[in-house]
């Protein structure tokens, strides 16, 4: 039923994964027990969990960045430790684990800790400049957020269950080629940044719609606030064209437009 999954995969000869992934593990497991115990699963379900509000799903994205500031911080503080530590002997990380944090804090901290952080901010400010009482397509905003959200799942997962990509944050070939990473770790980031990157790829659609043509009556493009504006090159941009999990995608044959909408 689990295919290729073993035992083997989890790192119990690791000491350092396997006390880190306690303490993640516990910290859940205690949030999730208080919450249920305080009786706040249902408010939290319905007012943030199913919410299709810009500003909640707004909050959202800038606690998932920095919630993943703490790991990628971490992994950048277990990299310095190491190279101040191994001058003289092998330090306390082996090449390999080395390898996986290197890749990892990289992946992280553009992905997944940048990109939802500026995200976040232009869900939340640029409804309310523009006028307009929501996004473009709210349920495709809260689809959007939870992919990204599941990208940034798996590569939390990689730290216990098999391994991450150990050839950078750009995994370039061929070191990402199957003859120098026969492991699962270029899989782990290539699901992680393809899931995440559909949900940056609507997030970007949203955007460039809601800029363009959902706004309050009578805000014509000069009289739009610099934010709005500089969000519709550089955002757009950015989850649209940059992200190398969409260096493949081509452009949209088909044109469309909403109307928009109105003060009142």
């Amino acid at each position: 039923m689990l295919g290729k999954l073993t035992w083997d995969a989890i790192p119990f000869d690791q000491p350092i994964p396997m006390i880190a992934s306690g303490v993640v593990a516990l910290a859940i497991l205690a949030i999730l027990g208080w919450v249920v115990i305080r009786g706040h699963l249902p408010y939290l379900w319905r007012e943030w969990i199913a919410s299709v509000d810009h500003k909640r799903i707004g909050v959202m994205y800038t606690l998932l960045a920095m919630v993943m500031l703490l790991r990628g911080f971490s992994d950048a503080i277990m990299m310095r430790m190491q190279q101040s530590v191994a001058f003289d002997s092998q330090g306390f990380l082996p090449p390999e684990h080395y390898d996986q944090i290197f890749s990892a804090h990289g992946t992280i901290m553009i992905f997944f800790v940048a990109m939802p952080f500026m995200i976040g901010l232009m869900n939340f400010v640029v409804p309310l400049q523009l006028g307009v009482r929501d996004v473009a397509f709210p349920t495709l905003n809260s689809v959007g957020f939870w992919l990204t959200a599941t990208g940034a799942l798996l590569v939390n997962i990689s730290l216990v269950i098999g391994e991450f990509a150990r050839n950078g944050w750009l995994p370039y070939p061929p070191l990402s080629e199957l003859a120098y990473s026969p492991g699962v770790g270029v899989d782990y980031y290539l699901w992680s940044l393809e899931i995440s990157g559909v949900g940056t790829l609507v997030a970007g659609i949203n955007l460039v719609t809601r800029v363009l043509k959902v706004r309050t009556r009578g805000m014509s493009y000069l009289r739009m606030p610099m934010l709005p504006q500089s969000g519709l090159m550089a955002d757009s941009h950015q989850t649209t064209i940059a992200s190398p999990e969409k260096s493949r995608s081509g452009p949209c044959s088909k044109s469309w437009s909403l109307p928009v909408e109105s003060a009142g």
